[in-house]
């Protein structure tokens, strides 16, 4: 078959597409879910890579705050004499 075949050319500008019933639309979209609806029954696809990332990043986040929390406890002494049961309360 030629690029440029005449033939082929002036087929195709005769050729006119079938009309397209209007229950196509309902049945490629289906119905339309209100907000709400798809706020409690909905998903969104989220690939298993982007996941594990999240995941990681969770626990990483978790790790650095039991950490932080661990260490900011100050170890000042007390500068008054005074007998308290929680280490660094004065």
């Amino acid at each position: 078959m030629e690029p440029n075949d005449p033939q082929l050319r002036d087929l195709l500008r005769e050729w006119h597409t079938p009309e397209i019933p209007s229950s196509v639309e309902e049945r490629v979209l289906g119905a339309r879910q209100s907000w709400w609806s798809f706020l409690l029954h909905g998903y969104v696809r989220v690939p298993v890579p982007v996941v594990y990332c999240l995941i990681m990043l969770m626990i990483f986040a978790g790790w650095r705050m039991a950490v932080r929390s661990t260490s900011s406890v100050p170890s000042v002494p007390c500068v008054a004499d005074c007998n308290h049961a929680v280490a660094g309360a004065c």
